[in-house]
């Protein structure tokens, strides 16, 4: 997508030609709501008033913006000052490579206000000095969810509470018996049980780690071990891959799935052609909302995952979604004026209030505000709940300190394995293998 710049001024308009450079540029994602937009623009223009700088700022797709970044670094001219959602997994390699401006004495005296596992993943190393100091400002939070269309779920004969606690009945019951029940009742059968990517997509990373989580298979301890060798590792890798790629295997998954993009799983779940869908943010019923608010309020449930395969609760994948400042940009100490002022005076929590809610905020205490816990918006509560009752699935770059565990991820490592399996029919335990193989290789480099 063609990148939209603009320069926020009192007045939101341009700076006319000639004008003296920007006090600062931030570059930020253009989201998928008008209203993240609108927020940040309100938030730089109160920042611009406050302190009479300049603020050039520029919009991307949040799939361009990595690479947008990348290339500015390269070049040498890089943002002051950026945020993305898609940034988490860039994150540690451009800290081990001396790009980013340690935030410490901007965000430190605000430390206490964090989730403290939210901020750990902003705590990186510096390859440069081999220590390590926080690298970003957490912008928000993200806390991976399962909704469902009560409708259709009615249709089927089945109510909420007819919903499997246990991890491999919970599977079963929608695509051996939801599936073909709805089938029925409707006559269609473009209908499908669940909708999980197949593709190299990110959201197809970040469903296949909740079942390694599930399956307690996760390759690195929270104390950053790697433990990829131990065969009971392997064991859980396959078997989570297994139950993974099984959905699609036995028709359970539209055909399609194999090419979704990160907006697939969502297009097919508001066009009601699956009955659950899997998303890291709130962004599926968000998008009913404002458009088709009946749906939003009375259709569409977000519901508890079930117990792991072990019959335990465990973590939930998200992720900490940062800001970063960079070394070689023209304004680091206003940059760093701009983080201070999102923090101490109150706009991080505008900015969340009014983005649409795609993300929770990383502090505690705007979690207990009576905006995040209004008991009218059924989804809006069961993520905060969600995320209060859950802990936070770990990252292998934070806690092992090796920023290389960030390129399995941009690799795509663990999304081609399942496309692979998909779309060229090779075993779980093939694709497991060969990406231990590839994982061991990316970490020796």
């Amino acid at each position: 997508m063609m990148r939209k710049q603009v320069m926020i001024a009192a007045a939101l308009v341009l700076a006319p030609l000639g004008a003296e450079a920007a006090d600062l540029v931030v570059w930020w994602d253009e989201g998928y709501y008008a209203e993240e937009g609108d927020a940040i623009a309100e938030v730089i223009a109160a920042f611009e008033h406050k302190t009479g700088k300049q603020v050039e700022l520029a919009t991307f797709d949040q799939e361009d913006l990595p690479g947008e970044i990348a290339a500015a670094i390269e070049a040498g001219s890089p943002p002051d000052l950026a945020f993305g959602y898609n940034l988490p997994e860039y994150v540690a390699p451009w800290a081990f490579r001396d790009r980013l401006v340690d935030l410490t004495d901007a965000v430190g005296p605000f430390a206490n206000l964090f989730d403290p596992d939210v901020l750990d993943q902003v705590v990186l190393r510096d390859g440069a000095s081999g220590e390590k100091a926080l690298y970003g400002l957490p912008i928000g939070r993200s806390t991976n969810h399962l909704h469902v269309w009560k409708g259709l779920l009615e249709s089927a004969g089945f109510t909420l509470a007819d919903i499997p606690k246990a991890w491999q009945p919970f599977w079963s019951f929608w695509c051996e018996e939801v599936q073909p029940a709805v089938r029925r009742a409707t006559g269609r059968e473009d209908i499908w049980g669940v909708g999980l990517p197949m593709s190299p997509a990110v959201d197809t990373w970040v469903q296949f780690l909740q079942f390694v989580a599930a399956y307690d298979a996760d390759y690195v301890t929270r104390a950053g071990e790697l433990v990829i060798d131990r065969p009971q590792i392997r064991s859980g890798l396959i078997q989570a891959m297994d139950s993974y790629t099984g959905i699609y295997r036995s028709g359970c998954a539209p055909p399609d799935a194999v090419t979704w993009d990160n907006y697939g799983n969502n297009a097919a779940f508001l066009a009601q052609q699956v009955m659950l869908a899997a998303n890291e943010t709130l962004s599926i019923p968000n998008e009913l909302k404002s458009a088709r608010p009946g749906d939003y309020y009375e259709n569409v449930a977000t519901l508890k995952w079930p117990l792991s395969f072990r019959g335990e609760i465990f973590p939930i994948a998200g992720n900490t979604h940062p800001a970063v400042v960079f070394k070689d940009g023209s304004n680091v100490g206003t940059a760093k004026d701009f983080v201070r002022f999102l923090v101490a005076e109150g706009w991080l929590a505008h900015y969340l209030n009014f983005s649409a809610e795609r993300l929770l905020p990383p502090m505690p205490a705007l979690l207990a505000q009576p905006f995040w816990l209004d008991p009218s918006d059924p989804h809006r509560m069961a993520s905060v709940m969600q995320a209060d009752a859950r802990p936070l699935l770990h990252r292998y770059a934070t806690a092992s300190g090796d920023w290389r565990h960030d390129r399995v991820f941009t690799e795509h490592v663990w999304g081609k394995a399942i496309h692979r399996i998909a779309t060229e029919g090779i075993s779980p335990e093939q694709a497991v293998d060969e990406a231990i193989a590839r994982i061991k290789q990316i970490l020796a480099e």
